[in-house]
């Protein structure tokens, strides 16, 4: 990479008066490198963003294909008599055993004590 400069320059007269206005009140307040930063982390995310949602929307048009694929695989397999209909039933998830839950303390036999300098320790409260 090249080395920074420490100033760019901006051709004026070919700004509208309004862009001219604004950019100025930004250079006189001293926040015109901060305002151009934020404009252009803005265009990198807004850039990003639109890159996301196209591969967004190709992975929906590709799972549209598969789906549409497997129904036609389906239509095919029962027509041919290669499976039966009842073949391609929603199958019900496994059922999992239920954990049962356990006592972790047994808060009625607390024993032990505090003294005053185990309480030290949280004081700034």
């Amino acid at each position: 990479m090249s080395e920074r400069q420490n100033a760019f320059t901006i051709k004026t007269n070919r700004l509208s008066d309004e862009v001219y206005n604004k950019l100025a009140t930004y250079a006189k307040s001293r926040k015109l490198g901060d305002y151009i930063s934020s404009l252009i982390l803005r265009d990198l995310d807004d850039s990003s963003n639109g890159r996301k949602a196209m591969e967004d929307k190709k992975a929906y048009e590709m799972f549209e294909h598969i789906k549409n694929e497997l129904a036609d695989l389906k239509a095919l397999a029962q027509t041919t008599g290669f499976v039966d209909s009842d073949s391609f039933k929603e199958e019900e998830p496994s059922k999992v055993p239920q954990l049962k839950e356990g006592k972790v303390a047994d808060l009625e036999n607390i024993s032990g004590s505090l003294d005053d300098d185990d309480l030290e320790e949280y004081n700034d409260f």
